[in-house]
């Protein structure tokens, strides 16, 4: 029995070793076929991936580029006059007006718009006062740079404001004739509103506005100065 074992000791050893060698050969190089090509030799794997694209910026219903703002309303008007010329003898201006609004800029940035306004206000039947009464006309101006804001440029809530010339003609009642003269100085505006988009770069809406100025005159002799303000509610509408 144990002649029998150290028989079979040896041929178990030697077929356990050609199963691990086997196990141990490379496997078989599949050949190419038309679905799936053979790799090139060297070949490496490429798990990088493309960077992505820029991404393209809205345009539609977007505040930015080219700005242009017409504004009509109607509004209270009045306005206070000192005359150094006549002591004891100011008087007082006070009457419904129109409103006519133009602004041209852009903008630098999404919701953010710059440029030049001038704000133009008749004034129709002003009452002046100075112990009496009497009706006249009057005309206010305003012209400088404005800034206009959206705290979000895809919507229509808007602020904005302007600092520049302003000038007035009025009635001097104490003037022989209650001739009509003017005054300049400087004025200033802001406003609020909301714009309705009606189209992609068009919107619509109402807006409130106030403006107010100091102006002087004293030329011909005169020596008249004058706070004045109004009050405006209108309509606007945007390009932009």
């Amino acid at each position: 029995m144990r002649t029998y074992l150290w028989f079979f000791l040896p041929l178990c050893i030697a077929a356990f070793a050609r199963t691990a060698r086997a196990d141990d050969r490379p496997a078989p190089i599949q050949a190419a076929t038309p679905d799936r090509p053979a790799a090139p030799v060297g070949a490496r794997i490429r798990l990088d991936t493309p960077a992505p694209r820029r991404a393209v910026p809205r345009t539609y219903h977007l505040h930015d580029g080219f700005y242009l703002r017409t504004s009509l309303g109607f509004g209270d008007y009045a306005a206070n006059f000192s005359d150094g010329n006549h002591p004891n003898e100011d008087f007082g201006e006070h009457g419904g007006s129109l409103s006519l609004d133009l602004l041209i800029g852009g903008s630098p940035s999404p919701g953010l718009s710059v440029g030049g306004a001038l704000l133009l206000e008749p004034l129709f039947g002003a009452d002046y006062d100075r112990g009496g009464s009497a009706s006249h006309g009057g005309f206010a101006t305003l012209i400088g740079p404005f800034i206009d804001g959206f705290p979000d440029p895809t919507r229509g809530w808007h602020v904005g404001g302007m600092l520049g010339l302003a000038g007035q003609s009025f009635q001097d009642v104490n003037a022989a004739g209650d001739k009509s003269t003017s005054a300049g100085g400087l004025g200033g505006a802001a406003w609020f509103g909301y714009d309705f988009w009606v189209a992609p770069e068009w919107s619509i809406g109402p807006e409130l506005r106030l403006m107010a100025m100091r102006t002087s005159n004293t030329k011909d002799g005169d020596d008249i100065s004058a706070w004045a303000r109004s009050f405006t509610l209108g309509v606007s509408a945007l390009f932009n």
